[in-house]
């Protein structure tokens, strides 16, 4: 705060300087005689021009005189009308103090006034570089920003609650961040929460918080706030991240996808960000997957026109991580969970399921420690169908062999 207002000041006194030093400049006496002696010269000039016509004939006696006359009382009058250099220095002069002296009284004042005004006097109190944490300085000690944090949280406890300190709550918030004092950060996001709820970052930053202040993980009050975010603004990037790490962290792999895939539309095209962005998705595709070897068995002749139907049911294991799914799997044992179909001719082939083929968003591959693979042949002739079927074991890297044979008799 003290070196803005030395440079502050320094600036105002160098434009008061640029403004009153050339009115306060006094023309020499040197100057006054010159411009008279130049007067009088072409005075001298222009009698001595008219000489020569009276010489050549071209002026009359008369006509000499009447010029010569008006030449006198011209240069007579000049020079009466230019005072002594005292006399025509002293009114100026004043005049010339008097400017200078309403510049240096308003200069200083116009300034602040218009930096009430246009300015914005509270970030002398305020550090704004606390609003992102590389804004720190790396060579400042730990001691003076504990100083800073300090002050800045006194100042606010000190006055009742304003909305408009929502965003220094949050600034003290992210402070205590970087000073590794996480319990103390989650109060202050919460303050800032109470005054301003409808800040979906505010919200995402809060999460993050409460989840570093824990074990880590984005559960119960994070996710809450992980929610509030996303509903007041579906597309905010970090609510978005801290809602995919949720569902991964939950192996809700599809729903770790449908929020990165929302994020990564929200990203530059080939950023470092949106390529992060898409390994991870391919991971949660990857995890979540079946994949599945399908072949003929020996001695089974297909139909030309034939169609491969390749399916995910629902076995009676369900996943212990999702109860939601594991009271459905109960309920409803042989639920379909995800279809793809491929041409006979493709066998033997090696194909993945996975939570995009899912036929329910809300029950997945992923939620399901053991699923059955059927994979059954049919043809437009009305052939008998053959089929096939493999189980798939766990909630990640799942692997089914199906080989498809005749019905037994």
């Amino acid at each position: 705060m003290i070196t803005f207002w030395i440079i502050a000041a320094v600036m105002l006194i160098a434009a008061v300087l640029c403004a009153a030093v050339p009115l306060m400049q006094r023309e020499s006496a040197a100057g006054v005689s010159r411009a008279r002696a130049l007067s009088v010269s072409l005075y001298r000039r222009e009698l001595a021009d008219a000489g020569t016509d009276l010489g050549m004939g071209a002026l009359s006696r008369d006509q000499y005189a009447g010029m010569r006359s008006d030449i006198k009382q011209r240069l007579l009058a000049d020079t009466a009308g230019s005072p002594s250099l005292a006399r025509w220095s002293t009114p100026r002069t004043a005049t010339r103090a008097a400017t200078c002296a309403v510049l240096i009284a308003l200069f200083p004042s116009a300034a602040c006034l218009l930096y009430l005004k246009l300015g914005e006097p509270a970030a002398l109190e305020l550090d704004k570089s606390l609003d992102d944490s590389l804004g720190f300085s790396r060579d400042m000690s730990s001691m003076s920003m504990e100083m800073m944090v300090s002050r800045l949280a006194f100042r606010l406890r000190d006055h009742a609650p304003d909305p408009r300190d929502a965003a220094a709550w949050a600034t003290l918030a992210r402070s205590y961040t970087v000073l590794e004092r996480p319990a103390d950060a989650v109060a202050a996001y919460a303050k800032a929460i109470a005054l301003d709820p409808g800040d979906a970052p505010l919200r995402a930053d809060f999460a993050d918080a409460i989840a570093r202040a824990g074990d880590g993980r984005l559960a119960g009050r994070a996710s809450e706030e992980i929610a509030a975010a996303l509903a007041i603004d579906p597309a905010d990037p970090k609510a978005l991240a801290l809602a995919a790490s949720a569902a991964f962290e939950a192996r809700g792999y599809a729903r770790a996808i449908g929020y990165w895939r929302r994020l990564i539309a929200t990203l530059k095209a080939g950023s470092p960000e949106a390529m992060k962005v898409q390994k991870n998705i391919d991971e949660a595709v990857g995890l979540s997957a079946v994949t599945v070897d399908i072949r003929l068995a020996d001695a089974v002749h297909i139909a030309s026109d034939a169609a491969v139907i390749v399916t995910a049911r629902t076995s009676d294991v369900p996943a212990s991580t999702n109860p939601a799914s594991a009271l459905s799997a109960a309920v409803l044992p042989n639920t379909l969970l995800a279809e793809r179909r491929l041409a006979a001719g493709e066998l033997p082939t090696t194909i993945v399921l996975d939570d995009s083929l899912a036929i329910n968003a809300t029950d997945t591959l992923s939620a399901h420690q053991q699923v059955v693979v059927d994979a059954r042949i049919v043809s437009a002739s009305g052939a008998n169908d053959l089929s096939g079927r493999g189980d798939a074991r766990g909630l990640e890297n799942r692997r089914a062999s199906v080989v498809i044979a005749a019905p037994s008799p």
